[in-house]
């Protein structure tokens, strides 16, 4: 790729023009040449601030960057305009049409337009001459402007820009975009079959789907919801045909008979329809079943059964005698009063089947076992599940998988929430709170919860998709702690084991079950979800590393192995002390209810609108910001046994984790929402 700077000037503004060879990873970018004197002689003589008293017609290349909507938006526009034209240097057929929004999104140099000149699924013919040669003159510009995949015009300079600080830009600009697009190509030498794909439960609603419907056009994929009679999708209205090619009604009780039903009406659909995938955690097994009736790619059914179930999933990694599932109360006592199960305190209580923490209790003592078993079976009708409670570092491990092999995994780090705490009761939750990108653990511990989790999926039987499981890293050499400037976050263990009162602790668990504890760091699984990571998570992930799990998992559920391995390709930024990939520091935080009631918006804004307002130096920080209520609504403080939350935002930092941490929690200070009646946390 190289950037080149015109000595001359067209209509008023010096113009700069990129062109890249980005779909050539085995090409590196070049360093931008020098801007000749000419261009700063021109300002000098006047003749760059724009004012001609008879402006001649609009040459072809300013007429062929019209034609896309681009260029300054008055003829008296005196900064300087910078434009960058993308070129592969190959043919090949286009992977996924917006690969440019996608690839530039928070890109540290404001851009003013992106404009995509390619169509999914065809074929892009590369320019057969050097754009080196065709840039001295207007009618070679153009060419290059009408024979690119897609062009960039960035946020004006102004006209007084030096010469030096122009090359300094530029030469930022070209490391920044080598770091996103060389080594992530988005042709494939190989023609690309149109595919269909039905998503099982449509999503409730566009903030939770638009994700998945927009990736599903700009792949190429028709998008077929499959759902019950009454869905917001179901209407053919030209709205909803912008996110679905069909929609099929279908009866979803989750009986024995659900799985036929999806079968037959899958069937009977004119067109031909390529995989099934769902979002939906209670219809994982049932996608699977869908998935094996019409002989559609997918992992074995036998995979999910494992994952849904919590006491199955966690028997992958225990020993016989350390976990047991109960189906009431009675079966506890029974289960007490037997010799195979002795429990060690503190230890978890969940229900076998569910999902978002619903549930899910840390027991410290007997007395409040029975309390916690009675809360778990009382979720979903299921049984519940008694299992250690793994003392060490919340992660959260991420996949993209193909036959097994790892494409892409990311380690997030989620700091302890109330239910951690030592003195956490039976009523405390394991509700998150934040999660922070990259994961601050040693990268031998990284490697080690990438193994680990990678093995617990492949023990399961999957192979193939996206996964998001959920981990603890015991014996790890970090634990959370005063990071300075009040900031509490991942340190390196000042004692073997921690603080006095954690020495005791586990002491008394190994005199008791007779180890010693062990040196080594371990992973252990928490739990599997055969699906990308929910909606508030994957977005600021595809933020962070440049995958959209949501257009991975599609393409998974397809068959289409090759732009599989595509859509896993992150940034290449490899800054010091940050994991390889991710283009900065973030820090998810989730702003829970703060009492129930009925949400109000004073101001006529949403909170997180007015947040931005009113704090315009956080606003520049914010890189997501997702409201959950409107006015009227009315919230509790807990929804199914879990946190009840009213917004998240995503905040970015490329200086530190701690700043990214830092901004995190003035977000979350400074976030406001009005709630009339009801009572807070504390019951006032």
């Amino acid at each position: 790729m190289a950037l080149g700077v015109l000595p001359s000037q067209v209509h008023g503004w010096p113009l700069c023009l990129g062109d890249s060879d980005a779909e050539s990873s085995s090409a590196p970018l070049d360093t931008p040449p020098s801007p000749l004197s000419a261009a700063n002689g021109n300002r000098a003589n006047g003749v760059g601030n724009g004012h001609r008293p008879h402006p001649d017609p609009p040459s072809r290349f300013v007429e062929a960057l019209q034609t896309l909507g681009l260029g300054p938006s008055n003829r008296s526009h005196a900064g300087v305009s910078v434009f960058t034209a993308v070129l592969p240097a190959t043919d090949g057929y286009v992977a996924r049409s917006d690969f440019l929004q996608l690839r530039l999104q928070d890109f540290p140099f404001p851009i003013s337009k992106i404009q995509h000149c390619v169509e999914p699924l065809k074929k892009y013919t590369a320019r057969r001459s050097s754009p080196a040669a065709s840039v001295n003159s207007e009618d070679g510009l153009a060419e290059l402007i009408e024979q690119a995949a897609g062009v960039i015009q960035w946020g004006d300079l102004e006209a007084s820009v030096s010469i030096l600080q122009l090359q300094e830009y530029l030469l930022g600009l070209t490391h920044e975009l080598r770091d996103r697009l060389n080594n992530a190509p988005w042709l494939t030498p190989r023609p690309i079959p149109r595919r269909r794909v039905a998503l099982i439960r449509g999503r409730p609603n566009l903030t939770a789907g638009g994700h998945v419907y927009r990736a599903a056009r700009a792949l190429g994929i028709d998008l077929v919801i499959v759902d019950d009679e009454g869905h917001w999708l179901q209407p053919d209205t030209d709205d909803n045909r912008q996110h679905r090619e069909a929609f099929l009604a279908v009866d979803m009780t989750e009986d024995a008979g659900v799985a036929d039903r999806i079968a037959d009406a899958i069937a009977s659909y004119p067109l031909p329809i390529h995989g099934v995938f769902t979002l939906s955690d209670n219809f994982f097994v049932t996608t699977a079943r869908v998935a094996a009736l019409l002989n559609l790619p997918a992992n074995p059914v036998s995979a999910f059964e494992i994952s849904v179930d919590k006491h199955r999933s966690r028997q992958l990694q225990d020993a016989p005698g350390h976990t047991a599932r109960v189906s009431s109360v009675d079966d506890l006592d029974a289960l007490l009063s037997s010799a195979t199960f002795t429990p060690l305190y503190p230890l978890i209580v969940k229900p076998t089947k569910g999902w978002s923490s619903e549930c899910v209790s840390k027991v410290s003592s007997p007395a409040d076992l029975a309390p916690a078993v009675a809360k778990a079976t009382a979720r979903h009708g299921s049984a519940a599940v008694i299992e250690p409670f793994f003392d060490g570092p919340e992660i959260d491990v991420n996949f993209v998988m193909l036959d097994g092999e790892v494409l892409f995994c990311e380690v997030a780090d989620e700091p302890p929430c109330q239910a951690d705490r030592r003195d956490a009761s039976v009523l405390d939750t394991f509700s998150p709170e934040a999660l922070t990108m990259p994961s601050a653990l040693p990268a031998r511990e990284q490697a080690l919860a990438r193994d680990t989790m990678r093995d617990v999926l492949v023990r399961a039987g999957f192979r193939t998709g996206v996964f998001h499981v959920e981990a603890r890293m015991v014996s790890s050499a970090v634990a959370y702690g005063d990071a300075g400037e009040g900031v509490v976050d991942l340190v390196p263990k000042t004692r073997k084991y921690g603080d006095e009162e954690e020495q005791k602790q586990k002491q008394k668990r190994g005199q008791e079950d007779g180890e010693e504890k062990p040196e080594k760091a371990a992973c252990k699984l928490l739990e599997i979800n055969a699906r990308p990571p929910g909606y508030r998570v994957s977005v600021p992930s595809g933020h962070t590393y440049g995958v959209d799990f949501f257009a991975a998992h599609m393409l998974a559920a397809v068959g289409d192995h090759d732009r599989l391995r595509l859509a896993a390709r992150p940034f290449d930024h490899a800054q010091e002390g940050r994991t390889r990939g991710a283009q900065y520091w973030s820090r998810l935080v989730y702003v829970p209810a703060p009492r129930a009631g009925v949400v109000r918006w004073p101001s006529g804004l949403s909170p997180c609108e007015e947040l931005k307002k009113r704090r315009p130096d956080l606003r520049d920080r914010i890189v997501v910001a997702v409201d959950y209520c409107v006015p009227g609504e009315r919230v509790g403080l807990y929804t199914d046994g879990a946190r009840t939350y009213v917004a998240h935002l995503l905040v970015c930092s490329r200086t530190s984790r701690r700043e990214a941490i830092q901004i995190g929690e003035e977000v979350l200070r400074e976030f406001y929402i009005e709630i009339d009646g009801g009572e807070t946390e504390n019951g006032m």
